[in-house]
């Protein structure tokens, strides 16, 4: 998927794509691999991959060469750089990448993500962050980090379709034209953009190896196109904070699902700081979270993976991944883990956000609310409630003091310029992440090449097999559900492994092979 989002970008980038070393002397290899990784479009690729799936090379020398990767240029622009990318809806974003001035093309690099705070904008000019860039400027030259910095707005917000294309087709890109550690890229922002860190761990946590939520909330999990799963956090460990005085995430509003987190044996550093919702704490936070991103890896070869997901297009984690959900009869249990709103916790369900001059817009709904279930939109102002007037989130709770699950509910805002009349009701509780799709979910556990694998509501899924994770030379046994699904052999794909590893540009974790299972239904 990412080789495909960035091919266009590639041809702004002038690249040295040469690999790092050669098959028992054949020069002809160079040519191979510097044409498969320089491929520009899907038939060039795979007419790349054709001829190296022909050619002489055994499996195990080509994963052992797409393990060390090619040269990477040391033409590569440094410092602050400006692109740009063409989303799926067809509009183009900038990024910006910052590149240490001692950047050196043999070396490795961590990878941070900085995503923005006030999504529900318009889409602004590369300008708008340039200021946001001089954030972690310092400690990227001096660690020796590569920046990312990209702009989402209200039609590519981080817990988007658009947004997560956006995100995963930049770092594809910086991947393709700088020699990135695939082992530490974390996502991290501040606001909105601790949200989106937490909506990758939910539904994107394959590249990461941890995700950094400033002042963000886990709510935002549950916003846009797929379900979230509070076990899918397991996969990643996750820093998190919030200010004592927050009034969009107060820590009250966060502790329940903290708790949650905590109990189900996330990964999870929550710290509450003094302060409202702004940036003072990272006079105090800075020197944790470079000790977060020094001191964390990922394993891409965890040896217990558990996922769950309602759509396959995030059907993935690690080496595991669902290809099909159904129900075919055949279903272990998986309680689901979530959160229900209280009666007593009667709320609008927007938050607000400042803009200038005395202004707060909807800068956040949550799922089931009275808010989203009227017709509220990000970019709204909210002026009155029932009559009571509203300009901070704290008015909002003001306006809500006295009702119940079932009231009727008058707000009138102004949108675009228009001033409107919208009338709903309070909802009764609901569960705080929805659940009104079929949930598929998974556990695979790796002994050796024993693997164990727990299903529920998956009619079929794929076991992506590595040499760094399991013994290619021995016999394997897969079981779903207590019964032996596969037992035998595995053979190396070379086709298989070029193919994947085209998509997803990771030398930390080339698969040679699959296997793939259809789940037998309930006898």
């Amino acid at each position: 998927m990412l080789h495909r989002m960035i091919w266009g970008l590639l041809c702004i980038v002038i690249l040295s794509l040469v690999p790092a070393c050669t098959h028992l002397g054949d020069a002809d290899t160079n040519t191979l691999l510097a044409d498969y990784y320089g491929a520009s479009n899907q038939e060039e690729l795979a007419d790349a991959i054709a001829r190296l799936v022909e050619s002489n090379i055994e499996v195990q020398d080509l994963a052992d060469l797409l393990r060390a990767g090619r040269k990477y240029s040391a033409a590569a622009p440094t410092g602050w750089t400006i692109y740009y990318l063409d989303g799926p809806d067809g509009r183009t974003r900038p990024f910006h990448v910052y590149v240490p001035t001692h950047y050196d093309p043999t070396v490795s690099c961590a990878v941070l993500f900085d995503l923005h705070g006030s999504v529900s904008s318009l889409p602004q000019s590369a300008a708008y962050l340039i200021d946001r860039r001089r954030l972690w400027e310092p400690e990227a030259e001096e660690l020796g980090w590569i920046l990312i910095v990209p702009h989402g707005d209200r039609y590519a917000s981080w817990f988007s379709a658009n947004g997560r294309a956006n995100i995963l087709g930049e770092l594809g890109f910086v991947k393709h034209v700088y020699n990135v550690d695939e082992n530490r890229v974390f996502v991290s922002g501040f606001s909105d953009g601790g949200s989106g860190a937490f909506w990758q761990g939910f539904h994107d946590p394959t590249l990461w190896a941890g995700m950094i939520s400033f002042h963000g909330h886990p709510l935002i999990g549950g916003y846009g196109p797929y379900q979230s799963y509070p076990r899918n956090l397991l996969n990643r460990p996750i820093r998190a904070t919030t200010g004592q005085q927050d009034p969009l995430y107060p820590p009250g509003g966060m502790s329940p699902f903290i708790e949650l987190f905590t109990e189900l044996g996330v990964d999870l550093d929550w710290i509450v700081y003094p302060g409202g919702h702004d940036a003072q704490f990272l006079s105090t936070e800075a020197d944790l979270t470079i000790d977060f991103i020094t001191n964390t890896a990922r394993n891409p070869f965890s040896s217990d993976v558990v996922w769950e997901t309602s759509d396959t297009d995030v059907g993935r984690c690690d080496w595991v991944r669902i290809d099909e959900i159904a129900d075919v009869g055949n279903n272990a249990e998986f309680p689901d883990i979530n959160l229900e709103d209280v009666p007593e916790r009667i709320v609008f369900g927007a938050s607000l956000a400042y803009q200038s001059e005395g202004l707060f817009i909807v800068a956040g709904l949550e799922i089931g609310s009275a808010a989203l279930q009227m017709g509220i939109k990000n970019g709204d102002q909210i002026l009155r409630i029932d009559g009571v007037s509203v300009l901070t989130q704290a008015d909002l709770g003001a306006a809500m003091a006295g009702k119940s699950a079932g009231d009727p509910v008058e707000v009138e805002l102004v949108r675009d310029g228009e001033t409107m009349t919208l009338k709903g009701f309070i909802p009764a509780s609901e569960p705080v992440y929805r659940r009104d799709r079929m949930t598929a979910s998974i556990r695979a556990v790796a002994d050796g090449n024993q693997i164990d694998v727990t299903v529920s509501h998956v009619g079929c899924y794929t076991l992506l097999i590595s040499s760094q994770q399991f013994d290619l030379s021995q016999p394997f046994r897969v079981t779903t559900n207590g019964q032996t699904a596969f037992s035998g052999i595995v053979v190396p794909d070379a086709r298989f492994m070029l193919e994947c590893s085209a998509d997803e540009f990771d030398r930390k974790a080339v698969y040679e092979a699959k296997i793939e299972i259809v789940v037998p239904a309930e006898s």
